[in-house]
């Protein structure tokens, strides 16, 4: 496996992991916000759905940056 190709598994497992906690924590949160009404929690859905979004960006950067022939992002 070349260095491109371990950077992007790293980068990869990185934006599952992170993703699956924005997961867990957005419903939470939504359940938390719209059930028992504590209004603070949108804020964190919100942040929740930025976050998770923001990975996925994060990891299409790298690998773009990768497949140029340019250094990944860490």
């Amino acid at each position: 496996m070349t260095a491109d190709a371990a950077l992007q598994k790293k980068r990869l497992t990185a934006m599952l992991v992170i993703n699956a906690v924005c997961f867990v924590l957005a419903g939470v949160a939504i359940y938390g916000a719209v059930s028992l009404r504590i209004d603070w929690l949108r804020l964190v859905f919100l942040g929740a759905i930025i976050a998770g979004l923001g990975s996925h960006v994060w990891f299409i950067v790298g690998w773009m940056r990768a497949t140029k022939g340019g250094e990944g992002v860490s």
